[in-house]
Protein backbone atom coordinates (compact mmCIF):
# COMPACT_ATOMS: atom_id res chain seq x y z
CA UNK A 1 0.00 0.00 0.00
CA UNK A 2 1.29 3.43 -0.49
CA UNK A 3 1.48 5.70 2.29
CA UNK A 4 0.57 9.06 0.83
CA UNK A 5 1.52 11.00 4.05
CA UNK A 6 5.23 9.50 3.42
CA UNK A 7 8.05 12.58 2.72
CA UNK A 8 8.88 12.74 -1.04
CA UNK A 9 12.22 12.80 -2.13
CA UNK A 10 13.52 15.71 -3.31
CA UNK A 11 13.14 16.69 -7.21
CA UNK A 12 15.89 15.71 -9.25
CA UNK A 13 16.33 18.60 -11.41
CA UNK A 14 19.55 18.18 -12.68
CA UNK A 15 19.62 14.77 -13.79
CA UNK A 16 15.51 15.64 -15.43
CA UNK A 17 17.05 18.49 -17.27
CA UNK A 18 20.21 16.54 -18.27
CA UNK A 19 17.36 13.54 -20.02
CA UNK A 20 15.37 16.64 -21.83
CA UNK A 21 18.59 17.63 -23.27
CA UNK A 22 19.06 14.52 -24.62
CA UNK A 23 15.62 13.80 -25.58
CA UNK A 24 15.44 16.90 -27.56
CA UNK A 25 18.74 16.56 -29.07
CA UNK A 26 18.58 12.78 -30.42
CA UNK A 27 14.98 12.95 -31.30
CA UNK A 28 15.76 16.04 -32.98
CA UNK A 29 12.88 17.24 -31.52
CA UNK A 30 11.70 21.30 -32.50
CA UNK A 31 11.56 23.42 -29.36
CA UNK A 32 7.66 23.70 -29.42
CA UNK A 33 7.49 19.95 -27.95
CA UNK A 34 7.33 19.11 -24.06
CA UNK A 35 9.00 16.68 -23.09
CA UNK A 36 8.29 15.77 -19.12
CA UNK A 37 10.51 13.25 -17.29
CA UNK A 38 8.89 11.20 -14.34
CA UNK A 39 10.78 8.48 -12.29
CA UNK A 40 7.21 6.17 -10.88
CA UNK A 41 7.01 3.39 -8.80
CA UNK A 42 5.91 -0.30 -10.81
CA UNK A 43 3.12 -1.83 -8.55
CA UNK A 44 3.17 -4.54 -11.39
CA UNK A 45 5.17 -8.30 -11.22
CA UNK A 46 6.59 -7.53 -14.19
CA UNK A 47 8.85 -4.45 -13.48
CA UNK A 48 11.16 -3.02 -11.59
CA UNK A 49 10.26 -1.29 -8.28
CA UNK A 50 11.45 2.14 -10.32
CA UNK A 51 11.02 3.16 -13.53
CA UNK A 52 11.76 6.76 -15.63
CA UNK A 53 8.73 7.35 -17.93
CA UNK A 54 9.78 10.16 -20.64
CA UNK A 55 6.85 11.60 -22.45
CA UNK A 56 7.13 13.36 -25.66
CA UNK A 57 4.03 15.83 -26.60
CA UNK A 58 4.00 17.53 -29.61
CA UNK A 59 0.73 18.11 -31.56
CA UNK A 60 -2.09 18.47 -29.62
CA UNK A 61 -3.71 15.26 -28.42
CA UNK A 62 -0.52 13.34 -29.89
CA UNK A 63 2.17 12.20 -27.39
CA UNK A 64 4.30 9.26 -26.92
CA UNK A 65 5.38 7.07 -23.68
CA UNK A 66 9.01 6.27 -23.59
CA UNK A 67 10.01 4.00 -20.31
CA UNK A 68 13.74 3.36 -19.49
CA UNK A 69 13.62 0.64 -16.79
CA UNK A 70 15.48 1.92 -14.23
CA UNK A 71 15.57 4.77 -11.47
CA UNK A 72 16.06 8.41 -12.96
CA UNK A 73 19.35 9.06 -11.84
CA UNK A 74 20.44 6.09 -13.41
CA UNK A 75 19.38 6.88 -16.89
CA UNK A 76 22.54 7.79 -19.03
CA UNK A 77 22.68 8.83 -22.64
CA UNK A 78 22.90 5.62 -23.80
CA UNK A 79 19.73 4.38 -22.42
CA UNK A 80 18.23 7.54 -24.40
CA UNK A 81 20.17 7.02 -27.89
CA UNK A 82 18.75 3.77 -27.33
CA UNK A 83 14.91 4.90 -27.40
CA UNK A 84 15.36 7.40 -30.20
CA UNK A 85 17.01 3.91 -32.13
CA UNK A 86 13.68 2.72 -31.87
CA UNK A 87 11.84 5.48 -34.23
CA UNK A 88 9.18 5.95 -32.22
CA UNK A 89 9.63 9.86 -31.54
CA UNK A 90 7.57 11.67 -34.25
CA UNK A 91 4.74 11.97 -31.93
CA UNK A 92 2.37 10.24 -33.83
CA UNK A 93 0.65 8.65 -30.50
CA UNK A 94 2.00 5.10 -30.62
CA UNK A 95 3.84 4.01 -27.44
CA UNK A 96 7.32 2.82 -26.77
CA UNK A 97 7.78 0.30 -23.86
Amino acid sequence: MINLFAPKPPPQTEAIGRIKEWVYELFELPEENTITVMELRCQEDDCPDVETVIGVFGEPGKALKHKVMKPLSEVTREDVVALAALGTHSCTGHQAV
